[in-house]
């Protein structure tokens, strides 16, 4: 075993510098904290080898300077180096701190992180308004009356700006973020057509909270990205869902294969526990009973665009994941309800089916679905 795993010490280290499983969507756009972290190891390094030389006297600071610059030996790239990093560490602050609110790393589960980068953001910011530090040179005691107005107001612009954006986002997700114990609904006709005829096909129900409540998760290949953002527009108006738009990330799929996913997911409600106890067994998705009362023609519409496809002159469904007797009550339903003719067939795998729209229904179909399907979808009944 290497000491980095052996050391009670160096295990820590190890398991933030090394160890650490990161996602593979991380950019470059995340190494702001570190290079923040880099920037005040160097700070503190150059500064106290500065103090050494520097002079914070009206009489002798010039001196100082002159002195740093021009007789200790690599003064001059020292000083330099501290100007510099200190310029670059608040442009990497609010590059940081730009980057948090963008991608939402206010909410849950990074909250505590979020607020204690907010304390220290607030006590660098107070230091800062102390006075001028020693990267501007001799203006820190020469031009004390005349430059340190201007840079205060605006230091005050910039933080009134994040202070003001900070407590909005927060407040917004602390408001928005409610335990799913006291989401009520109500749930309409529609609302629960969109969730069974999703449930139909990709989505699936997941309890969350400990059990309390339930959410509902969508996801698509980003091929359908319109669909999936159509989705998302309906539950965020209706309100159950967040507003940010789903994007498309990687993920490893089988044998290796990278797949493009766009995914979101409702908030958590408890008055969708039913839902998951109808549709899941066992923690197996299967066909419920109550599907008779809620194949309605926007979930029948929902179904298509989300597991169906176009073959020969019928339509599929990839029931793959549903038993035999669930795709004949399938079929039973769809005749019942809507009159349209189909057949359970074999997916080419043991204990797989599909169903299969007969042709000859196919412009009773498109009559029923052609309302509520989104243009970049038709292909699947035209």
């Amino acid at each position: 075993m290497r000491i980095f795993k052996t050391s009670p010490v160096l295990t820590i280290v190890n398991s933030y510098l090394v160890d650490s499983p990161q996602p593979s969507t991380l950019s470059y756009l995340w190494n702001f904290g570190s290079l923040l972290g880099l920037c005040l190891v160097a700070q503190i390094i150059s500064g106290i080898l500065l103090a050494m030389h520097y002079q914070g006297s009206a009489s002798f600071a010039f001196i100082s300077v002159e002195h740093i610059m021009r007789d200790v030996n690599d003064g001059w790239l020292i000083r330099m180096c501290h100007a510099n990093i200190a310029s670059f560490f608040f442009i990497a602050v609010y590059l940081h701190i730009s980057r948090g609110l963008y991608y939402g790393s206010y909410r849950s589960p990074r909250i505590g992180a979020w607020v204690i980068g907010t304390i220290i953001f607030f006590l660098m910011m107070a230091t800062a308004f102390l006075g001028y530090v020693l990267p501007y040179g001799q203006m820190s005691l020469w031009g004390i009356e005349e430059k340190m107005p201007q840079m205060y107001n605006l230091e005050l612009i910039i933080f009134g700006i994040v202070f003001i954006a900070i407590i909005n986002l927060t407040t917004n997700v602390v408001v928005n973020k409610s335990k799913g114990i006291y989401r009520i609904g109500p749930h309409n006709k529609d609302i629960l057509s969109i969730i069974y005829g999703s449930l139909l096909g990709d989505a699936y129900a997941e309890k969350r909270i400990s059990g309390v409540g339930t959410r509902i998760c969508f996801f698509q290949e980003d091929i359908h990205l319109k669909y999936i953002l159509y989705l998302h527009n309906l539950l965020s108006k209706a309100g159950y869902c967040n507003d940010k738009l789903p994007i498309v990330r990687k993920r490893l799929g089988i044998r290796g294969k990278i797949r493009k996913i766009a995914r979101f997911s409702t908030w958590t409600y408890t008055s969708f526990n039913w839902i998951y106890e109808e549709w899941y067994i066992n923690g197996k998705k299967c066909v419920p009973k109550s599907i008779d009362g809620y194949l309605t023609p926007l979930a029948l519409a929902v179904w298509i665009m989300d597991d169906g496809s176009k073959i020969g002159k019928g339509l599929k469904f990839s029931t793959n994941s549903f038993t035999y007797n669930e795709c004949i009550y399938l079929v039973y339903v769809l005749h019942k309800k809507f009159n349209l003719k189909a057949s359970v067939q074999s997916a080419g795998c043991k204990d797989q089916y599909i169903i299969y729209i007969w042709k000859q229904s196919m412009d009773d179909l498109f009559k029923i679905v052609s309302p509520y399907i989104i243009p970049e979808m038709k292909y699947k009944i035209i």
